[in-house]
């Protein structure tokens, strides 16, 4: 027995093998699910063309939130993330009263930073860097390209407000454009899930 077991920890140290490869994911062990049949709630993405007016990096006027994000602060000024969309520009000078003042149309954003009179921020996949020192007039100072590749799309997967009741996706077509959103509409037969 001691002969045997010894054999297969050599066996084992030896081998080289990749013991992941025999790890299963609980989505693994259950067994796949039939396609839904019928009418179901499915998220279905809104494209937009690259030239879309939608897409476009500017200042817009203050709206309400929807989707908030994280907040950072410089000088008098509230920054806050409107997760894949932009970021909220608010005055808070009187701190009991912060008022909204304007938005930065950064779509895709999902993380900001500031420094200076410099926003960093993510333009679906590029990072770029808006120079503020011209406010409320915002350009784009600097674009370094391809730096999240996994934020190309617009997805709801990343979403801290996606609903648990829907499983199902209409399945992307990348050739129709960039995908700015997801909407949940009335789907027959969806192809994709989660």
């Amino acid at each position: 027995m001691l002969r045997t077991v010894t054999l297969l920890l050599v066996a084992i140290a030896f081998c080289g093998c990749d013991f992941r490869l025999f790890e299963l994911r609980e989505r693994d062990r259950m067994p796949p699910e039939p396609p839904p049949v019928g009418i179901v709630d499915t998220y279905v993405p809104i494209y937009a063309s690259e030239d879309a007016e939608e897409l476009k990096i500017t200042t817009l006027a203050a709206r309400p939130t929807a989707k908030a994000g994280k907040i950072f602060v410089l000088g008098t000024r509230l920054y806050q993330v409107e997760e894949d969309s932009g970021i909220h520009i608010i005055d808070y000078s009187d701190k009991a009263k912060p008022v909204k003042i304007g938005f930065l149309n950064v779509p895709g954003c999902k993380e900001v930073a500031l420094k200076g009179d410099n926003i960093y921020t993510n333009n679906f996949e590029d990072m770029i860097i808006l120079d503020l020192s011209a406010s409320p007039e915002v350009k784009v100072k600097s674009r370094v390209a391809n730096v999240f590749p996994e934020l190309r799309y617009s997805s709801v997967y990343y979403s801290h407000n996606r609903p648990s009741n829907v499983f199902y996706l209409e399945c992307p077509d990348y050739s129709k454009g960039r995908i700015v959103r997801w909407e949940v509409k009335k789907v027959n037969n969806p192809k994709c899930r989660f």
